[in-house]
């Protein structure tokens, strides 16, 4: 039973509605009727009163649709609650693959490099050379060069991950 449902039904109305099957079939619809009639006026004497708006009204802060379906799930039976379920599940999953946000509403400031900066600071000491031998010759000249490898894919990728993965192929060189 909802909130509302709650407020508006009183004792005689959940009497009335469980006394329409032992009535004559004749009388069921009339009483019905006037059941429903009761309902309305208690609806529309509920809603003059502000206060009960109030206190009937939820936010509708970051978040609301969560406890929406929380709510609907409630006055549904089981079988059908599992839709209910599924869509929360839903929710959760995009959740946690969605960027995330600060409190204030403001996004995340990103950091990226340049182009051509390969993520290596500069007092950082440098490798020595490589000389080329033979065998290091033979191998280049079957495989193709990272470099070359990252300008195909950095179409294709952004531009933060172009700089990790020419820095990790700085790494591995």
């Amino acid at each position: 039973m909802s909130t509302l449902d709650r407020a508006v039904n009183n004792d005689v109305l959940m009497i009335s509605k469980s006394l329409l099957p032992y009535l004559r079939a004749d009388r069921q619809r009339p009483v019905a009727v006037l059941i429903k009639a009761m309902e309305l006026m208690y609806t529309i004497n509920l809603y003059s009163s502000e206060d009960f708006v109030r206190s009937m009204s939820r936010s509708q802060e970051t978040g609301w649709e969560k406890n929406f379906l929380t709510d609907v799930k409630q006055n549904l039976s089981s079988d059908k609650a599992y839709f209910i379920d599924a869509i929360l599940k839903l929710t959760e999953a995009r959740d946690l693959l969605s960027p995330r946000s600060t409190t204030d509403g403001l996004d995340e400031p990103t950091y990226s490099l340049h182009a051509s900066d390969s993520g290596i600071p500069e007092d950082a000491p440098l490798a020595p050379p490589i000389t080329p031998s033979a065998t290091s010759a033979e191998t280049q000249s079957t495989s193709p060069n990272p470099s070359q490898i990252i300008d195909k894919l950095s179409p294709l990728l952004d531009p933060s991950q172009v700089q990790l993965l020419k820095l990790l192929s700085g790494f591995m060189k």
